[in-house]
Parts: structure tokens; sequence; C-alpha cells
């Protein structure tokens, strides 16, 4: 029987998959096998592009088969790689967004397709030519700032071990500082039968981000390099090295690498990891494990029997926490999982109110499960043409009731519990990330499937009611919240948080902008609030929490100054070499932000009529289109050749 409030997930999609053949070295290894740019020449599939190997498609000069522009495989849609290209200016998307709309308006391509479509308004402050329907996406492709990373030397660790890096007392050091800070996010119990030898290097990796500077910076890439190396065989070898360990270590590497610079050999890559740990799962079987618990509870008893059902639930924990790991870096890049979870897989972890640590992981377990299985199920909504606009409005609505009850069980825990008060308060966060991206992904689809004019959301209202002003208004008190979440997190755990997690607050931030700009260009005036500070709160409490210059966080800090210093630059009117991103000195350490003139006609209007915008209806539409008048948006860049995060 489904527990209530269950959800039940599926791994199939709602497009029929086209069965294209694998490359060679893919189908040798049992991975997937994609083709994201299939106008490349040569073309190669992306995991032999990353890890640089040879593609039997390059070989064999065959034509590969096209991307799939369904949800299942696609990634930023840009002309090339080259950052000269990536970060150049961008189209004016307000008059792609008023040109006349295609013969039949009632029928949309398909969304897979980044260029297919213009970029939403709401994203006209950014000069980048992105795949906006892919958010995450392009939110780490923003913040890779290629430009900031220094080259550096060579490393070379040819055939060492651990040992030869680090001091057994060293080693001991930083797999207890991995336990007691990085251990509770994935909620499930570190083997520890018998030398861990993988395990135990990529804990001992990721911790060394807290070293001091001076011996991070000469531990922390060695222990990088071995990763990586250590990556390279198992992608050559998988199944000799099939086992819990080296999917508990996948499962790691896939949230918090790389720690310095960028990974090669595609241990940076953290949907490759986890994919690779979802096939060694299967493997061993560990999908079967939540039936095996299901059974032994059913048949036995006593102590002997207690501690195979214990080993069970270990493999059950495991098993969950890798499906929910794929789904943290799935959703918002329009790829699926290859893990599946139905509501059967909720019955052995039930929701109680947890008195200590143990029970507080299982009951994150069960609650991270729920999530992502509304997330989901609101991101598999399609809005083909307007027959679909109820199932639209329903399948949406029920993913967002969904999450409404999940924030009631959520909110609570981190001020009654007296325990992971830091964890519980990072899953509530998490939740306001998804149902962000679930309204995003519900407005983007409703935009084009209507009109192209100014009143197109007017063309939107199943059941009679105005939806699409509703759920833009709380796209922005959403990601309002999010930054409130973030200045409310314990400062001294928040650099453990999943890099992945840092990306959706930039995502968040940059919608808060974004409805900044179109207020200021649109009516001349602004929210009332305290949000600039708000913004700039976050911005410094993410700086605080980087670790290194090349953190995750240190990199979404930098990104939401950029967006800020955007909005203010607008704000007050200056020109763009007075704009600096977090220029505390008279030397500017950051970025040129590249901003339009001030219009004609003058400054902000009276105060007293921004009472009234929140309630504007026409406003929130222009969020994903709609007429703009002709004046020039405030714009950031990250030119390459322009000094962007020096």
């Amino acid at each position: 029987m489904m527990p209530e409030g269950a959800t039940l997930r599926t791994s199939q999609p709602l497009r029929k998959r086209s069965k294209v053949q694998s490359c060679d070295s893919c189908r040798k290894h049992k991975t997937r096998c994609e083709i994201l740019d299939s106008k490349r020449s040569p073309v190669r599939c992306h995991r032999c592009s990353v890890l640089k190997l040879g593609c039997s498609y390059e070989i064999s000069k065959k034509s590969a088969p096209a991307p799939e522009s369904s949800s299942s495989s696609s990634d930023l849609n840009t002309e090339t790689s080259s950052p000269q290209v990536v970060y150049a200016l961008g189209v004016d998307t307000r008059q792609l967004e008023t040109a006349p709309p295609p013969p039949d308006a009632d029928i949309v391509s398909d969304i897979g397709s980044g260029g297919n479509h213009p970029r939403p308004v709401i994203w006209s402050f950014v000069r980048q030519n992105l795949d906006w329907s892919a958010p995450i996406l392009a939110m780490q492709e923003l913040a890779r700032q290629p430009s900031q990373e220094q080259p550096s030397m060579p490393v070379t660790v040819n055939n060492q071990l651990l040992a030869n890096i680090l001091t057994q007392v060293e080693i001991e050091h930083l797999l207890t500082l991995f336990s007691l800070n990085y251990s509770p996010w994935l909620n499930f119990h570190l083997v520890q039968d018998g030398p861990t030898p993988f395990l135990d290097l990529v804990c001992c990796t990721i911790a060394s981000r807290h070293l001091d500077p001076s011996t991070r910076s000469i531990v922390a890439p060695r222990l990088q390099k071995l990763t990586e190396d250590t990556i390279a065989r198992m992608v050559f070898n998988p199944e000799k090295f099939e086992s819990e360990e080296t999917i508990q270590g996948l499962i790691v590497l896939s949230l918090w690498m790389p720690i310095c610079g960028s990974a090669t050999g595609g241990s940076g890559d953290g949907r490759m990891l986890i994919g690779m740990a979802v096939t060694m799962a299967m493997n061993l079987r560990l999908s079967e494990a939540i039936a095996t618990v299901t059974s032994l509870r059913d048949r036995l008893s006593g102590d002997f029997d207690q501690a195979v059902l214990e080993k069970a639930l270990n493999r059950a924990r495991l098993w969950i926490t890798l499906s929910t790991t794929e789904s943290m870096l799935c959703v918002g890049t329009r790829r699926t999982s290859l893990s599946s979870r139905s509501a059967f897989d909720l019955t052995i972890f039930p929701i109680i109110s947890p008195s200590n640590a143990s029970e507080g992981r299982d009951l994150r377990i069960r609650l991270l499960v729920e999530i992502f299985d509304s997330t989901e199920h609101g991101l598999m909504v399609q809005f083909a043409s307007r027959a679909d606009m109820e199932t639209w409005f329903n399948g949406i609505t029920n993913a967002l009731s969904a999450m409404d009850r999940l924030s009631r069980l959520i909110s609570p825990l981190s001020v009654v519990s007296n325990h992971d008060q830091f964890y519980y308060h990072m899953l509530f966060l998490l939740l306001q990330c998804c149902r962000l991206l679930v309204l995003y992904h519900a407005i983007f689809l409703a935009r084009h499937v209507t009109s192209r004019t100014h009143r197109w959301f007017l063309e939107i209202q199943p059941n009679g009611l105005n939806i699409v002003p509703v759920w833009s208004k709380e796209c922005f008190s959403i990601g309002e919240a999010i930054m409130v979440s973030i200045l409310k997190s314990d400062k001294k755990l928040l650099s453990t948080t999943p890099d992945v997690l840092f990306t959706m607050m930039s995502f968040a931030g940059g919608l808060v902008v974004g409805a900044k700009l179109l207020m200021m260009d649109k009516n001349r005036i602004e929210f009332l609030g305290c949000g600039d500070a708000l913004f700039e709160q976050s911005i410094h409490a993410l700086g605080d929490a980087s670790v290194s210059q090349d953190h995750a966080a240190g990199r979404c800090s930098v990104l939401m100054g950029a967006m800020h210093a955007s909005w203010m630059g607008r704000r007050r009117g200056l020109e763009p070499d007075k704009i600096y991103l977090g220029a505390t000195s008279t030397e500017p350490r950051g970025a040129n932000i590249f901003l339009g003139p001030e219009p004609e006609g003058g400054g902000l209007d009276d105060q007293s009529t921004n009472m009234d915008m929140f309630q504007d209806l026409e406003f929130w539409s222009t969020f994903f289109g709609g007429e703009m008048r002709a004046e020039p948006m405030a714009c950031f860049s990250q030119d390459n050749s322009g000094g962007m995060y020096n």
C-alpha cells in the first residue's frame, strides 16, 4: 500500500527513446554513451571527450546519432567551448522576444534544444548565450571563471599511495574532519570492514580543503592528482573496482570534487561519476536491498538476525542515497537519472520525530526521496500545445502540494532537534531550491506555447485562474527566502555544503536580480524592502564560506556579486568603467560590469507607487517574455579579454 503523501517516481521518459549504438569504449565498460554535440567534427561521445579517449565514432568517421531533444541528455547550447566565444556579448533578446510569432503559435517546438527559443527576458542582463531551459547547467557555466584559474605546475604522483603524501597522524586527522563535518550529508555509514584505501583517499582529499593555505597548496594538488589517476583506472576496468567502498567514494567525489583547479579525466564531472556508481550498484544488486530489508523484517528475530538486518539496512541506505544524489546532480540540467525509485522505497524509513543522530539520518533519507520525487514529477511535466494546459497545471500543482507537505515536516526540525541542526536547515534550503526549479520550469514551458504578445499570460488560465503571474511572484519570493536561509545557516559548516547546492543558490540570486532589473526597466521603480542588504550579506556569507579561491562557494559568491553589481550600477546610473565587483580598495580586484546608459526621462518614480507594483500582473508576465520598451538593460559580462574575474 502506498504511504500517505508518497509519490511514485518512474525512470521512464515521456518520450520514447530512439535506440542508438554506443561507441566501442562505452559499450565495453557498460556506461551511458551520449552525443551532446553532433555538429562537432570529428564527432566524439561525451564520455570519450571528457576522458580524452579515442572514440569509435571518430575513428570510423561514421555519423553519430543526433542528441535527443528530450530532457534526458543535453548540455549547454554554446556554439563552441572556447572561453573567447562562450563569454562574448550575447544577443539582444528583447528584439527576439518581440519578433513575429511562428506560423502556428499553438504548437511549440521541442524545448530540448535551447537554440530553438529566445532566452527569457528575465535573463536579458546576462550577455552569454546559454540554454536557460537547463538553468543549473547555465549557472555552472557562468561560475567557471576561466580567467581566474591560474596555470599551475604539473603534479606528478606516479604509483604513489596516500601514505606517501600524508603521515598516519595527518590521515587520521583528515578522516576525523570528514566524518564530523561531511558524513552527515551522506546519511549512511562509511565502510569500515577491513582496509579501505580508495575511500580513505577520497575523504582525505575532500577534507584537505580545510588545511591551512600553505599546507593545502602542497598537499591538495597531489591528493587530487592521485584521486584522478585512480578514477582513470576505474574507467578502463570498472569490474575490478566494483564494491560498496568504491560506490561510497564516487558519491563523495560527485558532490565535492574538484578541490583545486579543474579536474581531469572526468573526475570533476559529478554526473559522470555518479552514473558510474549507479552502474556498479546495479551490478552488485544494491537496488534489491530494500526488498531484502522488508523480507528480513517479516521473518527474522534474535541478536544474530538483527545483525543481518542491520547489514541489509546499510545497503538500502547506500542505494537510496546514491539515487537521491544522482537526482540532486540531474535536476535543472534536463538529464534523466539512471536509477529509479518507487513508493515502496519509502516504507523502510518512517517519518518520526528523531531523538538521536542515527534516527535523524534515516529520516533525512526518507525526506530526500520525497523531495526529489516531487521535484522530478514537476520537471517531467510537458506543455507542448494548449491542449496540454490542464495536464500541465495539474502536474505542477501536485508537485507543489507535495512540497507544501514536506515544508511543514522539515522546517521545524532544525529548531526542535538537539542534533544535526545545520543539516536539517540545509535540507529545508534544498527543498526551497527545488520548488524554485519546478516553478521556473512551469513558467518556461507556458511562455513558449502562447503567442508573443504583451498579454500572453492571459492565454494561460487553467480553470479560469491567471496562474502565471502568481507563480512568477512566488519565484521572486522564494529567491529571497533562499538568501534568508543562507544567512540563517551555521557559518562554520556552510563550507561543507555540496557544490551543486551553491549553484542552486546562485540561480535563486540571478532570478532576484533579473526581477529587479525588469522592474526598473519597465516601471522605473524599485521593490520595497531590504532586498539589497539581503543580497549583499548573502554574497559575503558565501565568500566567507569559501575555503579557497576555486571553491564552489567562492565562485558562486563572485557570480552573485557580478549580478548584483549590474543591478546597483543600473540603479545608480553609473558608467561601466565605474562599476567593479567587490572593489574594497582603489585597485579593483573583480570584474568590469558593462551597463546600459540610464534611460532618458529621469530616475526613480515616487516610492509610493511601489506599493501597487507587486500586484501588477502585466509586470510579472515579463519574467519569461512579452514586449519590453527599447531601453538598454544593465548587463554583466565575462569577456575573457576584458579582465573578468582577474
